[in-house]
């Protein structure tokens, strides 16, 4: 479905580029570390079948504005909820993946009547509990958040980083498709330093605990970023919460494993849209 309206919405002083499509129960989908609206093509496009999808571009990244750093996932968090409230929108499904799981996480926290249900997707706590990448990968995915670089070449490193070696073998054109929409939009340097920053000081472990959105962990079994052990730690930490590991694939999950992210995320919405209850209740 295409998206039915497009604009800007000025909140904390910073312009944030948004597009809406299909109607029913909103859904907010929240990027990632230096990503923009369009990673989320694959999931807006069947959820809108159903849901209104509200996706949009953090600040910083995409068409949002590029606001001065230092930037904190609380402040992006409020930048979400304000979002939400130009366009008339109560309550919605809050989906985040990676660093915009984070932000998830922190619209659950300190805005629990803004989330219907919270879904997070390949992302981590934060701070000393969180299980951290190997050296080597932590390393590369510092140096492509902070080093300078091309838009194109930094969007084709990201890849062996972030999709699975299965996938990158078998989609070589879903691949160059990857790489066209993670180029398309480009952070400045400074903008993704700041991001970086919002996210590495980041810690909610000690407040998971006052989540009281049902929610939905979803975990690739390959992720090189977000290792694994990070999903079970949310769902020991968050009340009720439901894990789901999906094997073989990467820390790009959404793109990656659409057709399955969409699928667990549509049975949730349908499940809890009743506040809470699930068929065997």
């Amino acid at each position: 479905m295409a998206t039915e309206y497009d604009g800007f919405a000025h909140v904390q002083d910073t312009n944030l580029y948004y597009e809406v499509s299909g109607k029913g129960q909103p859904v907010l989908l929240i990027s990632g570390l230096g990503g923009n609206a369009e990673m989320w093509l694959r999931q807006a496009e069947q959820l809108a079948e159903k849901y209104q999808v509200i996706r949009f571009d953090n600040r910083g990244a995409g068409r949002s504005d590029a606001a001065d750093g230092p930037y904190t996932i609380q402040m992006m968090a409020a930048d979400s909820v304000q979002l939400l409230d130009a366009l008339d929108i109560t309550t919605a499904h809050i989906v985040g993946s990676s660093m915009g799981g984070m932000i998830a996480q922190e619209v659950a926290i300190q805005y629990p009547d803004k989330a219907l249900s919270l879904t997070l997707i390949a992302t981590q706590c934060g701070g000393p509990h969180a299980f951290g990448a190997e050296e080597e990968n932590a390393t590369a995915l510092r140096e492509l958040a902070t080093i300078d670089m091309t838009p194109q070449e930094r969007a084709r490193a990201w890849v062996p980083f972030t999709l699975s070696p299965e996938f990158r073998e078998s989609n070589p054109d879903m691949v160059e498709e990857y790489v066209k929409i993670t180029g398309q939009y480009p952070c400045s340097t400074d903008a993704l330093r700041a991001q970086w920053s919002a996210l590495m000081g980041y810690d909610s472990w000690e407040r998971l605990q006052y989540v009281v959105a049902p929610t939905l962990i979803l975990q690739g079994s390959q992720d090189k970023l977000v290792p694994p052990e990070n999903a079970d730690v949310l769902g020991v930490r968050i009340p009720d919460a439901e894990v789901v590991f999906i094997e073989g694939a990467g820390h790009s999950l959404a793109f990656e494993s659409a057709d399955r992210v969409n699928e667990l995320m549509m049975d949730f919405f349908e499940r809890k849209a009743d506040g809470g209850m699930s068929p065997q209740d």
